[in-house]
């Protein structure tokens, strides 16, 4: 059983570095989910076998980092803040995402082979949500800026299951925060368009193993030098934790600083806010 939404303490800007070195944790067993003990790891990439009847997934939100609101680490904490991963992975279920659980950091269990869920990331705190706006210097919320919030879809348009959830998602934004956001929806095939021509404030993407381990996720998406970065996430302790990770042969060392990763991703930094984990849906749904 996962933990509550409020066993976790929101950072802010200030928050202390991550050690250097920490315990490995025991693995978390969750229902439907088979979390594998680091000594089971392989050493190297990738460090699990694939089962391609099983693909794991991680869909979560992306902020652009670069310009405001979302150049402001407090505004990205707020909004994380204030999603319930709980609901939006219920929602998922009905779009037949098999085995959707609910995220607060970006690896599916599967392929970091440990649930991280409300242990490291944000967690769902609607008060605490609405500190960290005020903290952001947005007292006032006529003062925040129009934002846009760009899905994708598989099909000619909405609905679709990513739609749905996104129109969940800004309902809470505007429950717990007060902020209204427009949603776009742009067919899959001209997503990455999108992202080259006018880049937008926040997206949704899901991303799907393409082999069992963590690189996979933390490196190919949010290293600073990687070209579908799409909101240009850059921090160079992380960049170091994923290079070195990459380097190594031990699986118990990677495993810590796959961790440190995470914490510093959908935390420290909240680059991201992860959704939900699950399989690839049979059939699409997107």
């Amino acid at each position: 059983m996962a933990p509550t939404a409020s066993s976790t303490s929101i950072p802010t800007a200030t928050s202390t570095p991550i050690p250097t070195t920490t315990n490995t944790p025991e693995p978390t067993q969750i229902p439907g989910v088979q979390v594998y003990p680091v000594s089971s790891l392989g050493n190297g990439i990738p460090w699990l076998p694939y089962d391609d009847a099983k693909k794991p997934m991680s869909v979560f939100y992306g902020f652009n980092v670069e310009k405001p609101p979302f150049n402001n680490v407090l505004v990205r904490q707020a909004f994380a803040a204030a999603v319930d991963r709980e609901q939006i992975a219920q929602k998922a279920l009905e779009y037949n995402f098999r085995n959707a659980k609910p995220a607060t950091s970006l690896t599916p269990p599967e392929i970091l082979a440990r649930d991280l869920y409300n242990e490291v990331g944000i967690s769902f705190d609607p008060s605490r949500a609405k500190e960290l706006l005020q903290q952001a210097g947005y007292s006032s919320i006529e003062s925040f800026p129009s934002t846009t919030l760009l899905v994708s879809t598989r099909g000619k348009g909405a609905p679709g299951a990513y739609y749905q959830m996104a129109k969940m998602i800004v309902g809470m934004w505007q429950t717990n925060l007060g902020i209204k956001v427009e949603i776009e929806v742009v067919n899959i095939q001209d997503y990455g368009n999108r992202f080259s021509t006018n880049p937008p404030d926040i997206y949704q993407l899901g991303w799907v193993a393409d082999y069992k381990d963590p690189d996979n996720f933390l490196k190919a998406l949010f290293h600073s030098n990687n070209e579908i970065n799409r909101g240009r996430f850059n921090n160079q302790e992380f960049d170091r934790l994923v290079e070195e990770a990459a380097r190594l042969t031990d699986p118990e060392q990677r495993l810590l600083l796959y961790i440190q990763a995470e914490q510093i991703l959908t935390e420290q930094e909240t680059g991201v806010i992860p959704l939900y984990h699950s399989y690839v849906p049979i059939p699409y749904a997107y």
